[in-house]
């Protein structure tokens, strides 16, 4: 716990005014999802009565809001942001730049920050990463064992031949491995595609310095494309995933309950849902290639102070309290801090996700690009989707998504 005499300054000059006077922290998860958080905010107003912080939820995240209040000269005095919003935030300049305050004081775990080329913007700190989130394989052990599994698939190659292992040894009766394969832009499809790629020593797109370029060939997207394709014409995914694009399907969560699932694949708040609604043990484990540096993503939110702030030292020692190990043990996060992230307890069904995280990288290697991460994510859903029905072939459709991005990098 900091000490209430730590703070010299009084936070007095910030943009934000909270009940009676308090400094607002704004945050845009589910109210339903931030109780431990709470919690945690009235400790640090117990020891610093002359500091306090109202938490104030704005569902879902809206940075415009941030920026129009920013550029008014009010906003919140310390904010959340995801991850892909910071760059937005710092380009005009209304978050406060972190270097100095880092160095003078600087944050528990934060020598070995995650995710910090996304809140780096023209060569300084504007956001500290604060909370980390990646997708990690989620399994049946029982249903494995049955089939005589008694390890993880290591690699996207040895997914494939232990999921078909799986479904051949139940007759058809389970499938081997779930993934939404919907055409829409949120299919949750992206995910596993990429990962695929990237362990595969590809990418989309590239950058060399400020030009961009396409990152893969026609032919190892059609090879991406067939393999997921052989999931549906083997019998291993159920055609109906076809048609679905959240990983926290009810689908998805009944075939876990009954058994008929092995192997999906979630974000940690899908996988606490989902364990709180199988009635059966479910663990986690690495995404194929997932403890391979740059193999998975790392998603997550940052904490930013409002470049209106008069006292940003003030608002530093309480994002410094966000961080510490003390937050996590309420907060049902993963701190963005592989020191931090060593330090709290986690039920031993998540151990995937903090084998996973210090390997994983965020999309920052799309970022920035002429072509938008969401078109992007729409062409590669769609096109996938396309074959996976029989309305494309692999090369037809991998010659669209090289066409498509390679003029969207010339516009």
């Amino acid at each position: 716990m900091l000490a209430a005499g730590l703070l010299a300054a009084p936070m007095a000059g910030c943009a934000g005014r909270g009940n009676e006077g308090d400094r607002v922290f704004r945050q845009f998860d589910p109210a339903n999802q931030v109780g431990g958080l709470a919690e945690t905010i009235e400790s640090w107003n117990a020891e610093h009565p002359d500091y306090r912080i109202s938490m104030e939820t704005l569902s879902p995240n809206n940075p415009q809001q941030f920026a129009r209040e920013a550029n008014a000269g009010s906003g919140p005095d310390i904010a959340q942001l995801a991850f892909t919003d910071v760059s937005f935030m710092a380009e005009p300049r209304i978050l406060t730049p972190l270097d100095d305050l880092m160095a003078s004081s600087p944050a528990e775990g934060g020598d070995d920050l995650l995710a910090t080329d996304m809140t780096t913007y023209d060569g300084s700190m504007w956001a500290v990463p604060w909370t980390a989130d990646t997708m990690a394989l989620v399994y049946r052990p029982d249903v494995l064992e049955q089939a005589g599994i008694s390890e993880t698939p290591q690699d996207w190659e040895e997914l494939a031949e232990v999921a078909a292992k799986i479904t051949q040894d139940a007759g058809g009766e389970v499938s081997g491995f779930v993934f939404p394969a919907g055409a829409q832009f949120s299919s949750a499809q992206w995910f596993p595609i990429n990962y695929y790629l990237w362990a595969h020593d590809s990418q989309l797109i590239r950058a060399d310095g400020e030009t961009w370029s396409v990152g893969v060939s026609e032919q190892q997207l059609a090879d991406t494309m067939e393999y997921f394709t052989s999931f549906f014409t083997e019998g291993i995914t159920p055609v109906s995933m076809q048609a679905t694009t959240d990983y926290g399907d009810p689908s998805i969560i009944g075939s876990l309950d009954d058994g008929t699932c092995a192997m999906t694949f979630m974000p940690p708040a899908a996988f606490r849902t989902a364990r709180e609604s199988v009635g059966a043990e479910l663990m986690t484990a690495p995404m194929p290639g997932g403890l391979e540096d740059g193999a998975t993503h790392l998603g997550g939110r940052a904490l930013g102070i409002n470049a209106n702030c008069e006292e940003p030292e003030a608002a530093w020692e309480f994002v410094k309290f966000l961080m510490s190990p003390e937050t996590f043990e309420n907060y049902p996060q993963y701190p963005a801090s592989a020191t931090t992230l060593d330090q709290i307890d986690v039920d031993p069904s998540e151990q995937g996700y903090i084998d996973q995280l210090p390997h994983a990288e965020s999309f920052a290697r799309y970022a920035d690009a002429p072509i938008t991460i969401a078109s992007l994510q729409a062409l590669v859903n769609q096109q996938f989707s396309a074959v996976y029905s029989g309305q494309s072939e692999p090369p037809d459709a991998a010659r669209k998504i090289i066409s498509t991005i390679t003029t969207g990098l010339e516009e």
